[in-house]
């Protein structure tokens, strides 16, 4: 047996379909592709499928994984490509397959890009409501903990780097925050902010490229 590590991409609209849903989708076209894959023993047998960190609901993911067991160690993975890629929906692409070198417990931050546009605002209009609030001493926001509880916290703590940039169209935020089990701050929260600050709608999107552990070594 032999632990590997699919590497693939969720765009278009597989973006709204939910971490459970996607689970759901990768498992079956795994049992579909007619790749040998260790299943649990037991009355209820199940295929070995473990997700590294699950996505947001909406956002595009460029560098996500999940773990799989083979039961062949010498099976090729251009084959496991081929033929998981072909059971899988328009949005999901698998681009690569690795053996793993790290737990996913040792993620500990992500870079996100987000994009920012609005209806009759312009981008210069927008860049500078974002530049004065990523330049501000704090940036108070709100989040629910596992309690149920709604909890305050500076996010501008949390913000490693980032770096803020405009074109003709639209606003771009390349950001790098806590992401893992142990901590994880959802960019969304300081769009939210962002937009009640501007006083108008904000359309965004957002895409998740690279995963880090704590020493900013890049999770493989």
């Amino acid at each position: 047996m032999k632990n590997v590590r699919v590497w693939y991409r969720k765009d278009g609209a597989c973006r709204y379909i939910s971490h459970l849903d996607i689970n759901r989708t990768v498992t079956r076209a795994l049992q579909m592709s007619g790749v040998p894959l260790w299943h649990t023993e037991g009355f209820n047998s199940r295929m070995y499928v473990s997700f590294a960190l699950p996505l947001s609901l909406g956002f595009r993911g460029t560098y996500e994984s999940v773990d799989i067991r083979l039961l062949e160690d010498d099976y090729p993975f251009e084959s496991i490509i081929e033929k998981v890629n072909a059971c899988l929906p328009t949005g999901l692409t698998i681009y690569e397959i690795t053996e793993p070198v790290m737990k996913p417990a040792a993620i500990c931050y992500a870079h996100f890009k987000i994009i920012l546009t609005a209806e009759e605002h312009s981008p210069e209009e927008i860049f500078g409501y974002a530049d004065s609030l990523l330049k501000s001493e704090k940036i108070l926001a709100e989040k629910k903990t596992k309690k149920g509880e709604i909890k305050e916290f500076d996010l501008k703590e949390n913000i490693v780097k980032y770096t803020l940039g405009k074109t003709d169209s639209e606003v771009t935020l390349d950001i790098v925050l806590p992401a893992g089990s142990v901590k994880n701050v959802n960019p969304s929260l300081l769009v939210d902010i962002l937009e009640k600050n501007c006083g108008f709608e904000l359309f965004t999107d957002i895409t998740r490229s690279e995963l880090f552990t704590e020493s900013f070594e890049l999770f493989r």
